[in-house]
């Protein structure tokens, strides 16, 4: 007698009745848009933050570059140390303490260029300094090789690609971004599906085999149709 409906049918009905699982089944989707909320809201409530960041360069050539912004306001300092420096944006409640040591080769400053700060800087921010401190100093390093930057500039060409189907249809690189957005979220939902019914049928099997119901069931079934019975239940 083939009993793998019987099978199918007790493994559904009895997660499908479980009140845990009704909770989360309504739970998740919920849980899984709050995180996503929180965590894109606490990224634009760090980016729209006011800040007020120090900046000691000691090299003194690279202060003009550090221009003021809508939510960032920079104080350069001049006639102080490190120590100093750092004691002073600590008492003054500042954000961070950008430090650039004296150097004579311009290529040392990147390995020697620090931030000083109270908690972890976002990202964002370290990642804009480190544009402003790239771009300046390979500017530098150009004039000093006798180069002429605005030579340079004027033969710089933005390229902008237009993309269409054969047919004629145009697309766009959201197309792309959407594309890729949807696979990382079904692997990751394909993943999650994978661990918690995994899970499921692991502890149905230990509270049967807990129960002794296990002893019965496998002298009346064969064993391939009870592992098909709870997977697919």
């Amino acid at each position: 007698m083939n009993h793998l409906p019987l099978i199918i049918q007790r493994e559904y009905l009895n997660k499908v009745k479980n009140k845990s699982f009704i909770i989360m089944t309504i739970l998740s989707p919920v849980i899984m848009i709050v995180l996503i909320a929180v965590v894109a809201y606490l990224s634009q409530l760090n980016n729209n933050t006011q800040r007020t960041i120090s900046v000691l360069d000691e090299s003194g050539m690279l202060e003009s570059i550090f221009v003021n912004t809508e939510n960032t306001t920079y104080n350069v300092l001049h006639n102080t140390s490190l120590e100093e420096a750092k004691k002073t944006v600590e008492k003054n409640g500042e954000y961070g303490l950008l430090y650039i040591p004296p150097v004579e080769i311009l290529d040392s400053i990147a390995q020697h260029v620090k931030f000083y700060s109270e908690d972890s800087p976002s990202l964002s921010l370290i990642s804009g300094l480190e544009s402003k401190l790239e771009k300046k100093i390979s500017d530098l390093k150009l004039l000093n090789d006798g180069v002429d930057l605005d030579q340079i500039k004027s033969s710089r060409i933005g390229v902008n690609i237009g993309q269409e189907s054969f047919s004629g249809e145009k697309t766009s690189k959201i197309d792309s971004v959407l594309k890729l957005a949807f696979g990382g979220i079904a692997g990751y939902l394909l993943f999650m599906f994978i661990i918690i019914y995994g899970n499921m049928i692991m502890r149905s099997v230990i509270e049967e085999k807990t129960t002794r119901i296990i002893e019965i069931i496998i002298s009346s079934v064969k064993p391939i149709q009870l592992m098909l019975g709870k997977i697919i239940g």
